[in-house]
């Protein structure tokens, strides 16, 4: 009985430990198997699954016309699998040698314990046709997309520009990125244990959808043409120009100096990467006399024939004397805005007070952002009523104590140019997937803001400074301009304004009778001459008859006859062979969609006109001889004319449009 008893013992014993070891063994697979299943599934598929993702080639970027403004290119990126580089040391001095990548970095890369390093993203064509011919172990190529921007720093803040792993970095690269950069694709590479590749599964990228924009390129050429000739004239700090279509809010052209490459953005200053053009404050001085103006107006305070005393030069408002930068005496409304009296505008702003200009201020637009689809714009600074001291009033009259960009300005011309509406601007019109369907579309959104009374009171006196005020340097030829110029000292050091700091514009549109482009020129800093009339009316005449002419736009001056065009004697020569088509350069493969259509164009019929030989002339001398002739143009490139169809000595009829290539060799 003892033995049982003991026996019976040990075998409870041996049950409870066999249980519990039991217990132990189900807890432990329940914690592999339950809690930590995601972790160890996750290590399995790492050491046996290899990942790669693809990147989809961005959608392109087109004008109105739809010539490419930015495009995605197949380009070859160099990667190392270390482990299978024969001899580490003399891989990376070839490598070295054609990358230029330092020796030390691709030593340190070659020599890790890993299964994947990049040694260079986006090689060019020579560099990976070098490294191919090298035939180096453990060394291979991954085809990735690379943004190419053909027209240089043409748009360069609008466009903006795109990182190492094609990510959208400001202007509409990096507002519409989600739109453009399309589905990034992968593909899975199966491996055994000794990490050989037996299977593969890729899911593909999924290109992004395409802006179709309302720039038009030629335009934007015309504008910086204009950009680059006040730059020379002026020596601004900055220069600021955008070009509107006053009946829907469509921007046509930004330019702004300086610029920067998109193509190398990463050498460039990061300051020039800002569009000056909508995030530039600066006080508009008396372009915003039109606000003031046009205020009055729609109170019933005053009409264009009120004549006021503008007080020899200098009025007081509050106890502060404010000095006019002529002395007038009695003077029109119009007369006002003609010559741009100070003591006339803020005889008008004493009349609105405090709340009804804060009010006309807020209506017309100021101190908030205009809406346009561009990142970084700023609303501009206007201060609350309750901040304003007592002679604000005055001050805020001709534009001073008040901070705008030049966007706000050119939408509030453009809103009295069109008759009273204020447009948000856009720039984006259509938004096409990779197939050409439309995904969206931007409608134009407008406000009433101004009476159409109001509005044409307004036009007749912007047109009266351009025919006979401080902007007759803005005449147009044969087309009728309307506008304001503005010179404002800019803040000093201190609390005071700078003596020899000052910006100086132009807002205008044309042709009067029916409007088709409003345009703000704004010319930071100018080194001499310093008054809008003199400096940014001039630019604002330069670049709007260029563009009225490309436009083909018809003169609204009657009877306006331009002066006859001379050509000298041309050399007798035989004809020349047709240009050759250019080659898309080798290993360079456009991805994006090209919108180009392809017209067939009517063949040019003999008449009583012969084509001058425009070579080696610039943009804006061909324009004028054209358009003397009664030719039309059409503008490719950059530069001087290298080529043009019909040949120099063609007879042709009038209208004929002359194909010019321009390039800078």
């Amino acid at each position: 009985m003892k033995n049982d008893l003991v026996l019976s013992r040990r075998v409870y014993v041996l049950v409870a430990v066999m249980g519990l070891w039991g217990m132990v063994i189900g807890a432990r697979l329940y914690f592999l198997q339950v809690v930590q299943s995601s972790a160890y599934r996750e290590r399995a598929d790492d050491q046996q699954q290899k990942t790669t993702k693809i990147i989809p080639p961005r959608g392109g970027i087109f004008d109105r016309n739809e010539n490419a403004l930015a495009v995605s290119v197949q380009v070859k990126s160099v990667y190392a699998v270390p482990k299978e580089v024969v001899d580490v040391n003399a891989t990376a001095r070839t490598l070295a040698s054609i990358t230029r990548v330092p020796l030390s970095e691709l030593v340190e890369k070659l020599s890790q314990r890993k299964k994947f390093v990049w040694i260079k993203r986006k090689t060019s064509d020579a560099e990976a046709l070098a490294i191919e011919k090298a035939r180096l172990p453990g060394i291979g190529f991954f085809e990735e997309f690379q943004r190419k921007y053909p027209n240089n720093d043409l748009a360069a803040q609008v466009l903006g520009y795109v990182g190492t792993d094609e990510n959208g970095l400001g202007g509409l690269e990096g507002k519409y990125d989600e739109i453009v950069r399309g589905v990034d694709g992968k593909v899975v590479y199966l491996t055994d244990g000794l990490q050989r590749s037996y299977n593969e599964s890729e899911e593909p990228a999924q290109p992004g959808a395409n802006l179709i924009t309302t720039l038009d390129k030629n335009v934007q050429y015309i504008v910086r043409q204009g950009v680059r000739e006040a730059e020379a004239r002026t020596h601004a700090t900055g220069i600021h120009v955008v070009v509107m279509d006053p009946r829907n809010g469509e921007i046509l052209a930004i330019e702004n100096y300086p610029s920067f490459d998109p193509n190398n953005w990463r050498n460039s200053d990061p300051q020039l990467r800002k569009n000056g053009a909508i995030d530039l404050t600066y006080e508009p001085g008396s372009t915003f006399k039109i606000l003031t103006v046009g205020a009055a107006l729609e109170e019933g305070l005053t009409t264009p024939e009120e004549r006021i005393d503008c007080l020899n030069g200098a009025i007081f408002v509050s106890g502060k004397r404010i000095r006019d930068h002529k002395s007038f005496g009695i003077l029109s409304v119009s007369e006002i805005l003609e010559k741009s009296s100070d003591v006339g505008a803020i005889t008008l702003g004493l009349r609105l007070k405090d709340e009804l200009m804060a009010k006309y201020i807020k209506k017309y637009g100021f101190g908030k952002a205009t809406g346009i689809d561009l990142p970084g714009e700023e609303n501009g600074t206007i201060r609350r009523t309750a901040q304003w001291t007592k002679s604000s009033i005055g001050y805020i009259s001709m534009g001073q104590e008040v901070a705008v960009t030049p966007l706000q300005i050119v939408s509030l011309v453009s809103m009295v140019a069109n008759g009273g509406t204020l447009y948000r601007p856009y720039v984006v019109k259509e938004v096409r997937d990779s197939q050409r369907k439309v995904i969206s579309r931007t409608e134009p959104i407008g406000q009433r803001v101004m009476s159409e009374k109001s509005a044409q009171q307004m036009q007749g006196m912007l047109e009266k400074v351009v025919t006979d005020g401080t902007a007759t340097s803005a005449k147009l030829d044969g087309y009728r301009a309307a506008g304001k110029t503005g010179t404002a000292q800019k803040k000093g050091d201190g609390a005071g304004y700078s003596a020899t700091k000052l910006i100086a514009s132009f807002a205008g549109y044309a042709p009067a009778s029916n409007p088709v482009i409003a345009m703000v020129v704004v010319i930071d800093e100018p080194v001499g001459a310093y008054h809008g009339g003199e400096v940014a009316a001039p630019i604002f005449k330069q670049i709007a008859d260029r563009i009225l002419q490309y436009k083909g736009i018809s003169p609204d001056i009657p009877d306006y006859a331009p002066p006859p065009y001379v050509a000298a004697p041309a050399k007798r020569q035989s004809a020349p062979a047709p240009a050759a088509k250019p080659s898309e350069p080798e290993g360079l493969k456009i991805i994006s969609a090209n919108f180009n259509s392809s017209t067939t164009a009517k063949p040019n019929q003999p008449g009583d006109i012969t084509v001058p030989d425009f070579r080696g002339k610039t943009d804006g001398e061909t324009y004028d001889a054209s358009r003397r002739l009664g030719l039309k143009t059409k503008f490719e490139g950059f530069g001087r004319v290298r080529e043009q169809n019909p040949p120099p000595g063609a007879q042709v009829r009038p209208g004929t449009v002359v194909e010019i290539g321009l390039s800078t060799k």
